[in-house]
């Protein structure tokens, strides 16, 4: 039985890449009942006492394969009080139980609007977007990593990792396969003690562009 990637399957990777895409951006508000993702199949809170959920579909197309929406609670917002915070989302991982072939990476990366660098967790601008080959003992896995351009409306810069697995060298059919997926909005990083400083600094600016009484 063949792997290869069908038409009609092709089409509905695209359409959900390109949905998730959309709500990373911040182009469109994540609505879970979209059928692009699939048929919803739970929700669970990310973390006790934040509003931060991730949300697990089944989609048809692709029928074992994981698809996961992951919200946080909002990075951005600094309150204090991290139960009254509204969630956003964060992490998208599409992971195949059995991986198709055939993917044309080159329509991914078009269809994406993907750029030809990535961005590194120390914020450095790295050219190109073949990062390589995984460690021992996933040495045929080959990772591809992007920063996705701006986004008409996008207010989040996002990234975008893509994972195939190169085939053996005894393999006659020199078939690639596409493992996983993932898609995530490039929040900052802050500790509690961070988000402090930045609530103290947010509040101090508020007081002073406050018109003063004369």
């Amino acid at each position: 039985m063949s792997n290869d990637i069908t038409p009609s399957q092709e089409q509905a990777l695209l359409r959900l890449l390109g949905k998730v895409m959309e709500v990373m951006r911040d182009d469109r508000p994540l609505d879970p009942d979209d059928p692009a993702f699939g048929t919803l199949e739970s929700a669970e809170f990310f973390k006790p006492g934040e509003a931060g959920k991730t949300y697990s579909f089944r989609n048809n197309a692709f029928p074992d394969a994981t698809v996961d929406l992951s919200t946080w609670t909002n990075p951005l917002d600094y309150s204090d009080d991290r139960t009254r915070v509204s969630a956003v989302p964060a992490y998208f991982h599409l992971r195949f139980q059995h991986p198709p072939s055939r993917v044309n990476r080159r329509l991914l990366e078009q269809r994406l609007d993907l750029a030809d660098y990535w961005i590194g967790a120390d914020g450095t601008r790295e050219d190109g977007n073949d990062i390589g080959h995984s460690l021992p003992p996933f040495t045929r896995e080959h990772r591809y990593r992007y920063r996705a351009n701006v986004g008409e409306h996008g207010r989040f810069p996002v990234n975008v990792e893509f994972f195939f697995v190169d085939p053996a060298p005894d393999d006659p059919t020199g078939k690639i396969w596409l493992t996983q997926i993932t898609i995530d909005r490039d929040y900052p990083y802050l500790t509690p003690a961070m988000r402090k400083k930045k609530r103290e600094e947010q509040n101090k600016n508020q007081k002073n562009s406050k018109p003063t009484s004369k």
